[in-house]
């Protein structure tokens, strides 16, 4: 698989949580996919998820 494109399972992930409100990604239901999303996500974008993941933690722990 080339760099440029993105891995299936993290375009998956993403398909699946752009669907979503913010409230439902940073669900405890979504969690797996959110992580599934940062395993396969490609590293330009990594720091936007772990933003995302920060909050997610400062919102529901």
């Amino acid at each position: 698989m080339s760099q440029s494109s993105p891995h299936p399972k993290f375009m998956e992930a993403m398909r699946k949580l752009k669907q979503m409100s913010e409230e439902e990604r940073l669900s405890e239901d979504n969690a797996e996919l959110f992580e599934q999303a940062m395993q396969y996500a490609p590293l330009d974008i990594q720091p936007a998820l772990v933003a995302i993941r920060k909050k997610y933690e400062q919102t529901y722990h």
